[in-house]
């Protein structure tokens, strides 16, 4: 196979790029299977290579596409054969989906409510452990884990409109988010002052376990030697253990496995379910995720169409 004969020259070019040697692996799996070299695959065999990656988005499928013609094209240059065109549609990326995975890690409005709800604790008669449901609430609003990770005390303005109504308007480096929920807006004022974590251990008793000290809003718990990293946390990590660790009930949704990505992509796939077309349109809210093509949202909003109808 000319993919065995070039796949570790090829990776000493690329790899230190991205890291794909599942994505490669996955190549020559297929090529042993169907009994066919790459560079000889149709839409057949191309279609069984993108299903191992068992993906529940539509990018990682194109990225395995890209990563696929890069290669090709490398073998053709070295054999100093005529290149070919890898062509799938859009809607083929679609049907490659891992559906099933998809639907258990993809939450609607009421599900976020839900979840949201069970993030709630409540110690002395305060609520605790704001930090871990901050991190949920703004993955909802559509901030990313880098996003999040780097918020600090100062780039959140409190503002007060007519009738008491209270918002934050957040000034990240790339963008400007307006935070209008009013329990976003309160768990995030009381996460600036929580100073400690509470836990439930093995034997029952409550464990408390106090913050470091930091400019971010997304504190790291006080455990280990202080390094230049320690004034942060990483909130994806972070929000992932309390998932798992907890005893969160959402019927049609593997709350365990649930990422912050999951949550994002939920409400950008809400955003774009037909009840809300009055409000947002595809432009709007490929501005909101700072896509730079509103082309990158016709995938999702037929995942939109799936999960919640067709609309009026």
């Amino acid at each position: 196979m000319l993919t065995e004969k070039y796949i570790e020259e090829f990776k000493k070019i690329y790899d230190s790029e991205i890291n794909f040697g599942q994505i490669l692996r996955n190549i020559i799996n297929t090529e042993e299977e169907e009994k066919k070299e790459l560079l000889s695959w149709d839409d057949k065999e191309i279609a069984i290579y993108l299903k191992k990656a068992d993906s529940i988005s539509p990018k990682t499928l194109v990225k395995h596409m890209s990563v696929l013609r890069k290669f090709a094209n490398f073998i053709c240059k070295k054999e100093k054969v005529a290149t070919r065109e890898y062509l799938m549609e859009d809607g083929v990326y679609m049907q490659l989906l891992d559906r099933k995975h998809l639907d258990a890690v993809t939450i609607n409005y009421d599900q976020y409510m839900n979840i949201k709800n069970q993030l709630d604790m409540i110690e002395d008669g305060e609520k605790v452990n704001l930090r871990d449901k901050v991190i949920f609430e703004l993955a909802w609003v559509g901030l990313t884990n880098e996003e999040i990770k780097f918020i600090k005390s100062e780039n959140i303005k409190f503002e007060t409109l007519e009738d008491d109504w209270e918002i934050i308007i957040l000034n990240l480096e790339n963008k400007t988010i307006r935070i209008e929920d009013t329990e976003v807006v309160q768990d995030i004022k009381l996460c600036l002052k929580e100073q400690y974590s509470v836990r439930t251990a093995k034997d029952g008793r409550i464990k408390k376990t106090f913050y470091k000290d930091s400019e971010y809003l997304i504190k790291p718990i006080n455990v280990g030697r202080f390094s230049t990293k320690t004034y942060m946390t990483n909130p994806h990590m972070a929000l992932q253990r309390v998932l798992q660790n907890g005893n969160f009930v959402c019927p049609g949704i593997d709350v365990e496995n649930l990422t912050l990505s999951d949550i994002r992509r939920s409400k950008l796939i809400y955003l774009l379910a037909p009840e809300n077309e009055d409000f947002f349109n595809i432009e709007t809210i490929a501005g909101l995720y700072n896509l730079k093509s509103p082309k990158a949202l016709y995938w999702f909003k037929e995942l939109a169409i799936a999960k919640y109808g067709l609309g009026k």
